[in-house]
C-alpha cells in the first residue's frame, strides 16, 4: 500500500485516543532545507560528515555515492496531505552536445557525474631542481620499473624498435603528460638509456612543462615562455615558399600558425610574446642531425643560439637554420600587432622589420663527440635558463639528466593517476583569425 495514499475507511482504522493530534504532530516538525542532488557537486571537496545550522539546529547527513561523490540527504518528511509531485526527468544533453571538460549532468548521472580533481602541481619541476639532489628512492623505483620486461639484448635494437619482451612494454594506466599519453615504456626507455635518440615528442613534453613553470611561477624577474617542434619546422616551410619565386603555392597557412603562436592561441599554457622577454625554439638541424636552442631575445632583437657541439663547419650548418628565425621572426611580429600590444609606435617600419642579430654563446658543455646526447643538453640548457642560472661551464651528465628527466615525468604521472586528477584546461582561447595579409612595405629580402 502507498503510504502517501492511506484512506480513512480502513477496518484498521485506530481509535482517536491512540493518536496524537494532527496539530500537535505539525508543530514537532522542524522544516528541513531542501538540498538538489544535482548542485552537490557544487560543494567544497572537504566537508564534515554532519553540518549543523546554528540557526535552527538542522541536521543534515553526508554520504558518499557509488562514485565518490558527496550526497546531501534531508529526512524525508511524509505528508497525508498532499501528494507528492512527480520527479522531473533531467535531460542529458546527446553525445555532440557534451564538453570534453563537463562530466556532471545532475543525479542521474551516475557514477559520470563525479568531476576529477585538478592536480594542484603544475609541473614535475617543482621540488627538483636541474642543480640540487636527487630522491634516491624514487629513483631506484624507476629503475626497476623501466628495466622490468626488458629482453636480454635490448641494447642492440634500434631506438624505434621494441625493447621488451612481447606484451611487457605496454601498461593498462595510460600516462597524461598533458599534451602525450603515454602507455608504452619505449618512450621512457628512449629517454632513460644512454646512446638513445629523443624524438620531438620528449622535447615537446618537457618544453611544455618548463612553459607552465613559466607561466605560473610567481615574483621572477626572468619572463619567458616555449614553443614546440612544429614552429621551427612552420618557419623553414615558409622560408622555402619565399625562396621558391617560381611557385605560386602561397603560405597563408603556415604564417597564420605562426602568428597563433604570437598572440597566444596555439599551445596549451602559451603565454602572448608582448607579455615576455624570452622565446625558447627548439631547433632540429637535419643534415646534421642535431638539436640546438635557439632563444628569441625580443626587447635586444637578437637571437642567442645555445649549441652543445661547436667547430667550424658545424657552426655553418647551424646558423643556416638559424638565419630563417632571425630574417622571419620581425615580419611575423609586426603583421602579428605585437608591438601594438607591447604599446610601442609602430610607425618606424624599417626599423621593426631590420633582421635580427645572431649570437653563438661561447663556453657553454659539449656533448662528447659521437654521443646522441644533444637533445639531452638542449633541455638542459632552457631549464637552467628558466631558473634565471648562468649556464655552468664544465662538462653535463648526460646520464645524470636523462635519468632525472624520464624519473619526474613518470613519477608526476603516477602521482596524477593515482589521484584520479586531471590537469588544469589550459587549452588556448578561441579567437578570429587575423587577415596578417602582407603590405607593400612589409616585403622583406631573403638572403
Amino acid at each position: 500500500m502507498d503510504p502517501m495514499n492511506v484512506t480513512t475507511d480502513s477496518q484498521f482504522e485506530l481509535d482517536d485516543q491512540f493518536m496524537p493530534s494532527l496539530t500537535s504532530i505539525k508543530s514537532s516538525i522542524t522544516p528541513q532545507p531542501t538540498i538538489i542532488a544535482g548542485q552537490t557537486a557544487q560543494l567544497p571537496t572537504i566537508i564534515a560528515e554532519h553540518l549543523t545550522n546554528t540557526a535552527d539546529q538542522t541536521t543534515i547527513d553526508v554520504q558518499f555515492g557509488t562514485s565518490g561523490e558527496r550526497i546531501m540527504h534531508d529526512q524525508p518528511i511524509i505528508n497525508n496531505e498532499q501528494t507528492p509531485l512527480p520527479t522531473r526527468r533531467n535531460r542529458r544533453p546527446g553525445p555532440y552536445n557534451i564538453s570534453l571538460y563537463l562530466t556532471n549532468f545532475g543525479s542521474s548521472a551516475g557514477s559520470s557525474s563525479s568531476q576529477p580533481p585538478i592536480f594542484e602541481l603544475k609541473h614535475p619541476f617543482i621540488f627538483d631542481l636541474i642543480s640540487g639532489n636527487y630522491d634516491i628512492p624514487l629513483w631506484d623505483a624507476f629503475r626497476s620499473w623501466v628495466r622490468d620486461g626488458l629482453l636480454t639484448k635490448h641494447d642492440k635494437k634500434n631506438h624505434d624498435q621494441d625493447h621488451y619482451k612481447k606484451h611487457l612494454a605496454h601498461f593498462p594506466a595510460a600516462i597524461n603528460l598533458g599534451v602525450l599519453l603515454i602507455n608504452n615504456k619505449n618512450w621512457f626507455y628512449n629517454l632513460y638509456f644512454d646512446g638513445q635518440l629523443l624524438n620531438n615528442t620528449h622535447i615537446d613534453v618537457i618544453f611544455y612543462y618548463l612553459r607552465k613553470k613559466a607561466k605560473y611561477e610567481i615574483g621572477s624577474s626572468y619572463k619567458y615562455t616555449t614553443v614546440d617542434c612544429v614552429f621551427s619546422s612552420k618557419i623553414s616551410s615558409i622560408w622555402e615558399k619565399y625562396l621558391d619565386l617560381d611557385n605560386d603555392v602561397g603560405c597563408a597557412d603556415e604564417e597564420h600558425v605562426i602568428g597563433e603562436y604570437i598572440r597566444g592561441y596555439r599551445m596549451h599554457a602559451a603565454i602572448p610574446w608582448h607579455m615576455v622577454d624570452h622565446v625558447f625554439v627548439p631547433v632540429h638541424v637535419k643534415n646534421k642531425f642535431h638539436w640546438v636552442l635557439a632563444v628569441i631575445s625580443l626587447n635586444d632583437k637578437r637571437i642567442n643560439v645555445y649549441d652543445s657541439y661547436r667547430a667550424a663547419g658545424h657552426d655553418a650548418a647551424i646558423k643556416t637554420e638559424i638565419v630563417k628565425l632571425s630574417q622571419l621572426i620581425p615580419l611575423k611580429l609586426r603583421v602579428n600587432d605585437y608591438y601594438k600590444n607591447k604599446g610601442i609606435d609602430v610607425s618606424q617600419a624599417q626599423e621593426e622589420n631590420e633582421f635580427f642579430d645572431i649570437v653563438f654563446i661561447d663556453n657553454v658543455p659539449q656533448q662528447t663527440h659521437g654521443t646522441l646526447d644533444c637533445g639531452i643538453y638542449m633541455l638542459a640548457f632552457a631549464e637552467y635558463l628558466s631558473y634565471e642560472q648562468g649556464i655552468p661551464t664544465g662538462n653535463l651528465d648526460a646520464s645524470f639528466l636523462r635519468s632525472r628527466y624520464a624519473t619526474l615525468l613518470w613519477n608526476y604521472g603516477q602521482q596524477k593517476n593515482d589521484a584520479g586528477a586531471i590537469s588544469d584546461n589550459e587549452a588556448p582561447p578561441r579567437h578570429s583569425r587575423l587577415n596578417v595579409a602582407l603590405q607593400d612595405n612589409d616585403t622583406i629580402q631573403i638572403h
